[in-house]
Parts: structure tokens; C-alpha cells; sequence
């Protein structure tokens, strides 16, 4: 993806969106297709939201990640563990908002094999203002979108296992089929996780 690429930043509402991910991948499965997958939760309320506004905007930021997995991926993903679900749902992630991708790159997976073991409010800021050079797009967003944008992100990195609760930067363990699919998608993906290798050092 080029710089000139803009990024997607529509990651404003949930989080991780586990369990919404999971009924909207079963409908796929059953349906074969998005489009009614998507009338499906929204006629019948399936993610169970106070107001249509909400599941729609739920819905409009889960359903193109889901659309970045091979078909082996949404097979997998709903029949895996909780923890592969959610290293897939953050592949996913990445793969939809390169904003996301390139902050783990750049920021956190550098922070961690350099040794620095937290990542925080400062590392995010310095990491937007080097971006909005060339992007534009965040630097007309406003700071409580900016601030909304930060905490969700590192929500989501908290419940993936990326983080800790005091930001601390942890050491995930990708289960063979998930390192699988990332060897036959993009070996650099990798570099959306913090992991080690097999001789114990930081990759």
C-alpha cells in the first residue's frame, strides 16, 4: 500500500467486536454472502443495539475486516479458541486500517525488540504528528476524535494480549495455524504481533 494510500479511521465504536465478528461470520457461513449477512443483523437486531445508528456503525466497521480473510481464515476463526480468534480478528484489523498496522510496526513491535517495554499516550502522539505529514486525512480530525481513536485502539491491543492494563508491552504466542496463515498471506505480518522466535529472542 502506497503512502499516498489514504488510511481508513473508522475504528471509533467497540473494540475488538469479538462477538459480533463471530455472528456475522456465521450468517456468511450459512448465507454465502456479506450483503445478507448484513440485512440479517440489522433486521433482526442480532447484535442486540439500542439504536439502528449503532448497529449499522458496528456492523460498517466489523464486516470489511471479516472481508480481508481467506475463506480457510473464516472457516478457521469459527472453529478456533478464543485466543486465535482474537490474533485473527487483530489480522484482520491490520489488514483493514494500515494506520493500525503501521503503528505496531513502527511503534510498538520497534519499542519491544529495542527493549522498551511500554507504549503510551506519547508514543501515539508523536506517531500521529509524524503521519499527518503525509496523510492528510488525520490531520483534519479533530483531538477528541484523535483521543476516542487512541483509546479504542489500545483497547483492542489490551484485548488481544499486546498490552497489559498499565501499557506494558507483552510477549504473544501465535498458535502453528495462526503463524500459518500469516506465512502464506505476508511473512511481515508478523510484525503486527510482539512474539518470539524459537530461540527465544525478540521478533
Amino acid at each position: 500500500m502506497g503512502l499516498d494510500t489514504p488510511y481508513i479511521m473508522s475504528f471509533s465504536s467497540g473494540g475488538l467486536c469479538l462477538h459480533e465478528s463471530l455472528i456475522l461470520t456465521r450468517l456468511y457461513s450459512e448465507l454465502q454472502d456479506w450483503k445478507a449477512a448484513r440485512r440479517r443483523v440489522l433486521d433482526e437486531n442480532l447484535f442486540q443495539a439500542r439504536m439502528v445508528s449503532s448497529a449499522k456503525r458496528t456492523v460498517g466497521e466489523v464486516l470489511p475486516r471479516l472481508k480481508t480473510f481467506s475463506e480457510d481464515e473464516l472457516s478457521y476463526f469459527l472453529a478456533a479458541g478464543e485466543q486465535d480468534q482474537k490474533h485473527l480478528l487483530w489480522l484482520a484489523i491490520c489488514r483493514r486500517h494500515r494506520f493500525i498496522a503501521d503503528f505496531m510496526e513502527e511503534v510498538v513491535h520497534d519499542r519491544y525488540v529495542s527493549l522498551k517495554d511500554t507504549v503510551g499516550a506519547e508514543e501515539f502522539n508523536l506517531f500521529w504528528t509524524q503521519k499527518s505529514v503525509i496523510h492528510p486525512e488525520i490531520e483534519r480530525i479533530s483531538d477528541l476524535t484523535r483521543e476516542k481513536l487512541r483509546t479504542v485502539l489500545f483497547k483492542m491491543m489490551r484485548e488481544v494480549g499486546i498490552i497489559s492494563k498499565d501499557n506494558r508491552i507483552n510477549t504473544v504466542v501465535l498458535s502453528p495455524m495462526v503463524q500459518s496463515f500469516i506465512r502464506s498471506t505476508d511473512a511481515n505480518e508478523q510484525y503486527w504481533f510482539t512474539t518470539l522466535a524459537t530461540n527465544g529472542r525478540r521478533v
